[in-house]
């Protein structure tokens, strides 16, 4: 049995593209930034999508299960949010394992998210078949950019910009083709939960 839910309205999907591509380009663009810049943009984001998760766990229609990912996600974004803030003097190498470890928890739940009914219930629908491939593709991103930012802590803040702004990047990228791909009113393969 899957508790995870296996979809994920469109409107949530280019929201929270947008706003991931958003910030990444910005980390792109500006990778000189300060860490109390990078730590308060980076709270911004799970802060956000801590909002996103709250209104889909109230939002009718959904099983027991997608409201507990919705929860623990919530959690999740919230915990590295306030340790982020709590803790902004810290070096980069901190700020780098905790960036590494939530993209790393979020490849994971995405995979996880990827994964059971969906695959079985694609059928001949050739849009669920390629939508999955875009959630394995943002999990996989997730994970590569987390364990490269674990194993190489001390790159520095110019570097962590640039590493986290490109997964930022092609994590926006990969929802909105999503959200772009399924039908008007539709929904998309939930990439998180």
């Amino acid at each position: 049995m899957n508790i995870l839910p296996t979809s994920l309205i469109r409107s949530d999907a280019a929201l929270r593209g947008v706003l991931a591509f958003a910030l990444g380009l910005v980390f792109l663009i500006w990778p000189g930034i300060t860490i109390g810049t990078a730590v308060a943009l980076f709270a911004v984001f799970c802060f956000v999508d801590a909002i996103v998760a709250v209104v889909r766990l109230f939002s009718s229609g959904r099983s027991v299960g997608d409201r507990i990912v919705q929860i623990l996600r919530m959690v999740a974004d919230v915990a590295a949010a306030v340790v982020a803030i709590a803790y902004p003097g810290p070096t980069a190498e901190i700020l780098t394992v905790i960036i590494g470890v939530y993209a790393i928890v979020v490849g994971v739940l995405e995979l996880s998210g990827s994964d059971g009914p969906l695959a079985r219930a694609a059928g001949s629908s050739g849009f669920v078949v390629a939508a999955s491939g875009f959630v394995v593709a943002a999990g996989v991103l997730s994970i590569i950019a987390g364990v490269l930012l674990i194993i190489w802590p001390g790159i520095g803040v110019v570097t962590l910009a640039i590493v986290f702004g490109l997964y930022l990047a092609a994590y926006g990228a990969v929802l909105l083709v999503s959200a772009a791909m399924a039908p008007k009113g539709g929904t998309v393969p939930n990439p998180v939960g």
